[in-house]
């Protein structure tokens, strides 16, 4: 039976930064994460319409929208 090596970076990840530093041109800090209300789509509404320019189509010229 043979022993495999794994060869692998170091063990410790890296600490997280808040700004990314630029050689020789300085630093851009990063953006702040904020919390946002986001939109009910329990509500949905559907809409329905005619599709313009159909001329003499053959599969209708109705759309629904969800």
């Amino acid at each position: 039976m043979g022993v495999v090596k794994i060869i692998s970076g170091s063990v410790e990840a890296p600490t997280p930064q808040n700004k990314a530093v630029i050689k020789g041109q300085g630093s851009i800090p990063y953006a702040k994460t904020i919390e946002e209300k986001t939109p009910d789509i329990g509500k949905a509404k559907i809409t329905t319409g005619k599709k313009r320019g159909m001329g003499a189509a053959q599969r209708g010229g109705r759309f629904t929208i969800a």
